[in-house]
């Protein structure tokens, strides 16, 4: 049986948590295509505490968590103000920044609750489209994407540490 899970949003005490979620979820996922210092400089670059803290504090930023019935965190979401390398996007575009679940709860549909959240929360800002990017090589994401209608845009050189990834530049029309 899946455990309970409750999504809110996350609140400043739960820096320390969803620092420690974020790094374990990239991890989880990507650490097999990186040397370790490129690894960890980019996790303390990317997903350290400063980022967290200024996206925690700014009314701009949407930063929600799934707890399960412990209080441990399980996934989260981030939108924001559009920060992508998008050509011509239109003014008021967003990000949907990341969307990371735990690997003892992916497949339950949690990435895609949170994707309908961060579509529902662009459109109450009147977005009138929203990026994400997501590495060329992540295929079961990309079909996600595909599936709910993002269309890639373009592609661009993401670094991580030395090491340099494909991504791919994903918009959907709202």
């Amino acid at each position: 049986m899946a455990p309970a899970l409750t999504i809110r949003d996350a609140l400043p005490e739960d820096l320390p948590a969803l620092v420690a979620l974020s790094k374990k979820t990239f991890s989880d996922k990507f650490a097999r295509l990186y040397n370790p210092e490129d690894l960890a400089a980019f996790l303390e670059e990317s997903h350290g505490e400063a980022n967290y803290r200024k996206w925690l504090a700014d009314p701009d930023v949407l930063v929600r968590v799934a707890e399960d019935e412990t209080g441990a965190l399980k996934a989260y979401l981030l939108c924001s103000p559009l920060a992508l390398p998008a050509e011509n996007p239109k003014p008021g575009a967003v990000e949907l920044k990341r969307v990371y679940v735990d690997a003892s709860l992916q497949g339950r549909g949690l990435g895609s609750r949170f994707i309908d959240e961060a579509l529902a929360w662009a459109r109450g800002r009147g977005a009138p489209e929203i990026y994400l990017s997501v590495f060329s090589e992540n295929f079961e994401a990309r079909r996600l994407y595909d599936r709910l209608g993002w269309e890639k845009v373009s592609e661009f050189i993401f670094p991580v540490g030395r090491h340099r990834d494909l991504e791919f530049l994903m918009r959907l029309p709202l």
